[in-house]
């Protein structure tokens, strides 16, 4: 019998076509929060985020040896959610971005700012593959009208934080790209679970 065999955590992944947020190896997976905040200034009756990707923080590398699961994404803003989900007049998006491989989009599609979110689950593992390390970069894009409810509020500050492990555990990084060749195949490969 293998090691590989001898597992647990590698039965875990194999038998499981989505891997458990138990089974990872947290003994060498420090958990991260990535924050993005951007304030849009009120202007003829509007605050509008057309933001250039800007650093998330804390601005730390994405290492190029280890293994990324995004867990979680949180949204919300420094006003009622009702005042701001009333007034939306272009839905406000959440866009992340890696510098590495020229500021392409990370999630395949925007999260629409419909609603604040507090802790929707994005399960995602990712690794970067730009052989050396990379970083994310952050944006919000849409338009809030100053509805009854802003009147007074001279700037609406949105906020983004993404909750992750960082994984370093050689022997699950071996096993996750054996079980899933496709994330450490090419560069822009992820995989939603």
């Amino acid at each position: 019998m293998n090691i590989a065999e001898q597992n647990p955590i590698v039965d875990a992944i194999r038998t499981t076509i989505i891997p458990r947020a138990e089974d990872l190896p947290y003994w060498t997976s420090p958990p991260i929060q990535f924050v993005y905040e951007s304030t849009a200034a009120l202007a003829l009756g509007r605050y509008t985020w057309a933001d250039v990707p800007t650093a998330l923080t804390p601005n730390r590398p994405i290492l190029n040896n280890s293994l990324y699961y995004f867990r979680s994404v949180s949204l919300t803003a420094d006003v009622a959610e009702l005042d701001f989900t009333s007034n939306i007049l272009t839905r406000p998006q959440y866009f992340m971005f890696l510098r590495g491989d020229s500021y392409a989009p990370f999630f395949r599609e925007p999260i629409e700012f419909n609603k604040f979110y507090d802790q929707f689950e994005y399960r995602y593992f990712w690794m970067s593959h730009q052989g050396e390390n990379d970083q994310l970069f952050a944006a919000f894009r849409g338009v809030v009208n100053q509805g009854p409810g802003l009147i007074g509020k001279n700037s609406v500050t949105l906020k983004a934080i993404i909750s992750a492990q960082e994984i370093n555990d050689d022997n699950f990084i071996q096993l996750f790209k054996s079980t899933y060749p496709a994330v450490s195949g090419s560069i822009r490969e992820g995989r939603n679970v």
